[in-house]
């Protein structure tokens, strides 16, 4: 297994526990393994971008892997600071993207894989 696929792996499998642990916590908590996890994924998504820079579609899955998260980010952030509704819209589209990331990634990180090993 490869740099890039290990990286791969392991940010899938913390974007579902992200998602996971964001799914249990009630609309007005905030937990801090949640934001640490996020952060982490980010780095991931960053060191997965960097890794498979030489490899068009595992640049492109990084890159979408961090704009993805900038805006699981930026819809936190919103959250956290809006959170005096009962329903929270910001947290809806928070949750949404977050388990969307998790698909997109876990498709695209065996899409790349098999590409590469055509390629």
């Amino acid at each position: 297994m490869n740099t890039n696929t290990v990286l791969g792996v392991v940010l899938v499998v913390g974007l579902l526990a992200n998602s996971l642990v964001g799914s249990t916590l009630p609309e007005s908590g905030l937990s801090p393994l949640h934001g640490v996890i996020g952060a982490v994924a980010l780095v991931l998504a960053v060191a997965y971008a960097y890794t498979g820079r030489k490899f068009r579609p595992a640049l492109t899955l990084g890159i979408l892997f961090l704009v993805l998260l900038i805006l699981q980010a930026a819809l936190g952030a919103a959250t956290a600071s809006s959170s005096d509704q009962a329903e929270n819209p910001f947290a809806t589209v928070h949750r949404f993207v977050g388990w969307a990331g998790f698909l997109v990634g876990l498709v695209g990180v065996i899409l790349v894989e098999r590409a590469a090993r055509r390629a």
